[in-house]
């Protein structure tokens, strides 16, 4: 979806007011009748003020996103964006994040839109990743900032707005590129390529690909959440941190699988080379059968009913765990996805479920505002449980199964045990990150899918 056509410079804004109520009334008096009349400004209002008392739409960076769903709104989404220079006050017990708060982007969708939280997802990746937020802070004035909000709607977000990148763009090595790949559309045809994939962070701007490859099938992988591609073209969104070359390549390929964008029987030719250097310099061949038979030999990767989009944001997250830990830590955990009726049998709580009560939006995964929640609860014995649409039914569960005899490799411990059981019980997908190694499993009917390797 093109974000951008929401975006208007008439709803870009300097805010006035200190206070977060008198900002976001600011923001919608830029919003004429026809669009949102004063009885819907005035519950839209409301519903922002009463979730941010209950949980803050702070999102680190800089960055506050309030946002609601309300009837009847005349289109899909309404986009509404103010600089606060000095920040913002709210209540007193979370003055300390609000007064961090240098830009307010207002969301308002109508009810019925099912690809709210996708949106919110995406426009949250695009302006907390790779500088956007710390550029958006430092503008001089409010011309710079919309242009800054223009080019992240149009590119995703870049490493860097400033002029010493436009200087390293300046200084590619186009014509090694460019041999590159007229060397990989050769290989592509020989060998019988379905399909190329290009990793996408390795450029500032994707380059024009349709002189090399033709009308030749063109997926980009990429961290980045909105890119200037062909509609034609596909794109897998997959994290990395690694700089090193085809670092998201087992990931980008169980998601293209989950989304139909690959098929099993595909090979492929990916081009790519060092994260952010703006040269390719590799080419490699594969079938997708042959190569990856320990992923694949599963007809269904994705049990059925189970949201792509789900599992992309559960292996995201498993990565930044795996990466990051928390508080320096490391840490290990199970996210188990399927029906909750399904796994219930198999399942106990070891805690009081601290998503209990919660409406489902608030709870659902792919909601960004989720984020630190289950990296905290990420601390808790027992697994996460997601529903097939990405709803966090519990944290801190048990999960316990008749005995199995156990075809493990060795040094797997209790979480791998319980996740490779349930996945045998039911029809589910259970992703361990261990805490010892930092390697991230998938486990689907017994069968071991190894996704991520940390590297020391």
């Amino acid at each position: 979806m093109r974000l951008k056509r929401f975006l208007s410079k008439s709803r870009i804004i300097d805010i006035k007011s200190d206070s977060l109520e008198s900002a976001l009334q600011e923001l919608m008096d830029t919003i004429p009748a026809r669009v949102l009349s004063d009885a819907q400004k005035k519950k839209t209002l409301e519903n922002i003020l009463e979730r941010e008392r209950n949980m803050t739409t702070y999102l680190g960076n800089g960055i506050c996103m309030p946002h609601t769903r309300i009837p009847g709104l005349k289109q899909k989404y309404i986009f509404a964006v103010g600089r606060c220079p000095n920040g913002l006050t709210f209540n007193s017990s979370t003055a300390d994040i609000y007064g961090k708060t240098r830009t307010l982007f207002l969301l308002i969708s109508d009810e019925k839109v099912d690809s709210y939280l996708n949106v919110l997802n995406t426009i949250s990746r695009s302006f907390t990743e790779n500088k956007i937020a710390e550029r958006l802070g430092m503008s001089q004035s409010l011309k710079e900032f919309s242009s800054i909000l223009e080019r992240a709607f149009d590119s995703g977000s870049r490493n860097d707005g400033e002029d010493h990148v436009h200087a390293k763009r300046n200084s590619i090595d186009e014509k090694t590129t460019a041999l590159i790949m007229r060397s990989a559309a050769k290989i592509a045809k020989v060998s019988n390529c379905n399909a190329i994939l290009l990793q996408g962070d390795v450029f500032d701007e994707i380059p024009d690909l349709s002189r090399f490859f033709g009308d030749q099938k063109i997926i980009v992988m990429s961290e980045r959440a909105a890119l200037p591609v062909p509609d034609a073209w596909d794109i897998i969104n997959v994290r990395t941190f690694s700089s090193e070359r085809f670092s998201q390549l087992k990931s980008a390929i169980i998601i293209g699988m989950t989304r139909s964008i690959l098929k099993i029987t595909d090979r492929i030719c990916c081009v790519g080379g060092i994260k952010d250097s703006n040269l390719a310099d590799s080419v490699i061949v594969l079938d997708i059968s042959k190569n990856f038979s320990d992923i694949f030999s599963q007809k269904n990767l994705l049990p059925e009913n189970i949201k792509p989009e789900v599992l992309e944001r559960v292996i995201d997250l498993a990565t930044e765990l795996s990466v990051e830990g928390r508080e320096g830590k490391p840490v290990g955990c199970i996210f188990v996805l399927g029906n909750d009726a399904e796994l219930k049998p198999h399942l106990k709580q070891l805690i009081l479920n601290p998503f209990n009560g919660y409406k489902p939006e608030d709870r659902n995964i792919l909601n960004p505002f989720m984020s630190e929640t289950v990296k905290e609860y990420s601390l808790i014995d027992g697994a996460f449980i997601i529903d097939e649409n990405g709803i966090m039914v519990s944290a801190g569960t048990l999960i316990h199964t008749p005995d199995f005899k156990l075809h493990l490799p060795g040094g797997l411990g209790a979480r791998h045990a319980a996740a490779y059981s349930i996945s045998l019980m039911t029809n589910c997908i259970a992703i361990v990150v261990s805490s010892s190694t930092g390697y991230i499993t998938m486990f689907r009917k017994g069968q071991i899918i190894p996704i991520y390797e940390k590297k020391s």
